[in-house]
């Protein structure tokens, strides 16, 4: 499966995914905040991504 990392909407973005990928991103708009806080609120950190390409490998 895929794993796209998109500091965006995932709108469009699951017809590339296949039933197996996963989607790191935004799946909302209209937040308000710094940076940081909404990178952490959309699951955009370090930790977040590698946990789910970890699952995606099945380790």
């Amino acid at each position: 499966g895929a794993e796209p990392v998109e500091a965006g909407i995932e709108l469009g973005w699951h017809k590339y995914l296949g039933e197996k990928g996963c989607f790191v991103g935004m799946s909302g708009f209209g937040a308000s905040a710094p940076a940081g806080v909404l990178m952490k609120h959309f699951g955009l950190t370090a930790e977040n991504v590698a946990a789910k390409a970890k699952q995606l490998l099945g380790r």
